[in-house]
């Protein structure tokens, strides 16, 4: 070996370990950046799980709640000690949001758990809440969380619907001001108080609930020291998607209450419109409120005698369909005459003594906020002058899901 050559092997040894570190170094950025990806991609598979059960929840809730509606979400699991993964029977009060451990069991599934190994956590808005539950139940409830990432939101929200009516958390590894526990008896880690325990779990999520305002929830990164929290979130339209709207059970529900609804205004004791609008002849407004069990008792005192079973029958319709009187405008000809029309869906001009005018889905440009009394945002064409001048209704009277939009009409003659 030359002198020369000698003198190379130096640098050369040199370059090899450089360009060997360098193989290391990326090597082993590449391998924890595969690990957070595997992790992020399991958290993410879970998230869409739970959100997938909520919606599933929701849109089954009459089979599970005989007598109720569709759209109700269970609270969290508050609390726990009662047992991991069961949904809270009660959780705050009515219109406030909910947060605490995602309700599994009540949902039917194993416990869910992100890529770090935590439990999922899972907050509720008030109006979506099955214990206690708000005044409304329909397509447009108003959710109460906006989702943001601390640049922007990414759920923006035209309608208070389109806000998200649940959140579904995936904790993550703790950081570095998190102390979490282990607990023995429970599947999941932390103090059975999920109130208690929520500090060491969610850093984009407020403890105080609160009712009728839009909630801010923060998504954070899998990689960030300060808040690396992930969220999947459903809203009004997840719930009651096209797929519900046009399921014949749906269809069945819709077209049996407004049908109820005509036979309740019939033979209800009161069948007067409440918070009426004198419109010429006719009161235009809500139906009357059902009777409570002591009205009841009293109102049979002073007819003395009790109530006739379609009485009783229209009185529990009126209990039973009450999430939804916010679709609903109820006319009534005040000397009980037929003085209103309606065109039905053949074009037969019908006289009636009261109608039952139901809205239908809400229509992209039309803005709920202001409730039924904003007539041009629940029904469309003709019938807008029908409710605010007594002229000749138009539709037909039966729902149909390919079309949720339809103003339907009930006739009473």
């Amino acid at each position: 070996m030359t002198r020369h050559q000698r003198g190379l092997i130096l640098p050369a040894l040199l370059v090899l370990l450089i360009i060997g570190g360098m193989v290391a170094m990326l090597g082993g950025n590449t391998l924890a950046e595969q690990v957070i990806a595997r992790r992020q991609q399991a958290t993410m598979a879970e998230l869409a799980r739970a959100r997938a059960a909520l919606i599933a929840y929701a849109q089954s809730y009459p089979y599970s709640h005989p007598g109720q509606t569709f759209g109700y979400l269970p609270c969290p699991d508050t609390d726990s000690a009662s047992g991991d993964g069961n949904a809270a029977g009660v959780c705050g009060s009515a219109g406030h949001f909910a947060i605490g451990r995602l309700p599994y069991r009540t949902l039917g599934l194993s416990p869910l758990r992100d890529g770090d190994g935590e439990c999922l956590w899972y907050a509720v808005a008030g109006p979506f809440k099955n214990n206690p539950k708000g005044p409304s139940m329909d397509w447009d409830t108003p959710g109460q969380f906006e989702i943001t990432d601390t640049t922007r939101t990414l759920n923006p929200a035209a309608h208070a619907d389109q806000r998200a009516a649940a959140v579904v958390f995936a904790p993550g590894r703790p950081l570095t001001n998190q102390a979490r526990t282990t607990n023995g008896n429970h599947r999941c880690g932390g103090d059975a108080d999920a109130a208690v325990a929520l500090q060491a779990y969610l850093e984009g999520a407020p403890a105080a609930p609160s009712a009728n305002q839009a909630v801010s929830l923060t998504r954070g990164l899998p990689t960030a020291t300060a808040n690396n929290d992930a969220l999947a979130w459903i809203s009004a339209d997840d719930i009651f998607d096209a797929r519900l709207l046009a399921r014949s059970d749906f269809v069945a529900e819709i077209n049996n209450m407004n049908s109820r609804l005509k036979a309740a205004v019939t033979h209800h004791p009161q069948p007067a419109p409440t918070n009426a609008t004198p419109v010429g002849p006719v009161d235009v407004g809500a139906f009357p409120a059902p009777m409570s069990a002591s009205e009841i008792t009293a109102y049979e005192a002073l007819v003395a005698r009790p109530l006739t079973s379609e009485e009783r029958a229209a009185n529990d319709t009126l209990r039973q369909s009450a999430p939804w009187h916010g679709q609903y405008r109820y006319l009534r000809c005040r000397d009980g005459s037929a003085c209103l029309n309606w065109a039905d869906d053949t074009g037969i001009v019908r006289p009636c003594v009261a109608v039952v005018a139901f809205a239908g889905h809400r229509l992209d440009n039309q803005d709920r906020a202001d409730g039924i009394v904003d007539t041009e945002a629940f029904f469309e064409g003709p019938n807008v002058a029908a409710i605010n001048t007594a002229s000749t209704f138009v539709g037909p009277a039966t729902y149909a899901g390919n079309a949720p939009a339809t103003d339907l009409i009930q006739c009473v003659f």
